[in-house]
């Protein structure tokens, strides 16, 4: 009784992945403008919760480029990941397509017809999105694995990024794309605090010589107290972890002023 019941579900999970895939109707309230403004938005994020990890006020020296920077910076490996994952769908894709209709076409009886052939041919199974999906969670996995970020933080991502999927593609697009805003800002506030203790912990040294201080480097390999913090388009962050100080240069105006950071 239990067999035939669990085969009876089965058969029905199989009947359901060759359904044919059909998108949500709902029109979205986000357009590609307003997308663009997103963007600057979640780098400037970034930026905001890797000066509070290090107990930094940055606004006192934002630029919109700076968020642009990280922005590029960090969508690099994502783009890798990307064109990894299109690669093999590219390939995917076309055989399970064939594969399914190749199934379809042997379940039609003689009087089947060749227009109805035709259209199950050409139209996307839910299988196959449910595919596409697992993939790109797949690339989200080693995204996640690269960067370290704990087993229970990729655990969330991976659920919360596959709910965003399964709304987005088969209940709301509006919902689902909030919820990718939402997934975004929540990488971006992990991978910060991430790049925030990496670079406190390394404490990376090089040398650094600037126009305005032509005289004297203003970091040099061999310190032991003083190491770069950040980096961004006009200005060097130095933490003397001696002096319990953080050194803001300006690669611009040759200023430079400093504050106490525990």
């Amino acid at each position: 009784m239990n067999t035939r019941i669990l085969k009876d579900r089965m058969q029905k999970w199989v009947n359901h992945l060759d359904e044919t895939y059909q998108a949500p109707e709902d029109k979205p309230f986000i357009k590609i403008a307003e997308v663009v403004v997103i963007l600057p938005a979640l780098g400037f994020f970034y930026i905001w919760e890797y000066f509070n990890r290090c107990n930094m006020p940055y606004y006192l020296y934002f630029e919109i480029k700076d968020s642009l920077a990280v922005l590029y910076e960090n969508l690099m490996p994502i783009i890798y990941i990307s064109t990894v994952l299109s690669l093999m769908l590219t390939i995917m894709v076309p055989i399970i397509l064939k594969t399914r209709s190749k199934q379809s076409e042997s379940g039609e009886g003689a009087n089947g017809g060749q227009e109805n052939t035709a259209q199950k041919t050409r139209r996307i199974s839910k299988f196959t999105v449910y595919v596409t999906a697992i993939t790109v969670l797949l690339g989200l996995l080693v995204l996640l694995k690269a960067y370290n970020f704990d087993f229970r933080i990729i655990a969330i991502f991976l659920v919360l990024g596959g709910v965003a999927s399964y709304i987005y593609l088969f209940e709301s697009r509006n919902l689902g794309f909030g919820l990718a805003v939402l997934f975004a800002f929540l990488y971006a506030e992990v991978r910060a605090n991430i790049d925030a203790k990496h670079a406190m912990t390394v404490k990376p040294r090089m040398d650094i010589m600037l126009k305005s201080f032509s005289d004297n480097p203003i970091l040099t390999e061999g310190e032991k107290c003083r190491y770069l913090l950040y980096k961004s388009s006009n200005y060097y962050f130095i933490k003397d972890t001696c002096t319990k100080r953080i050194e803001v240069y300006s690669s611009s105006t040759g200023e430079m002023n400093s504050f106490k950071s525990e």
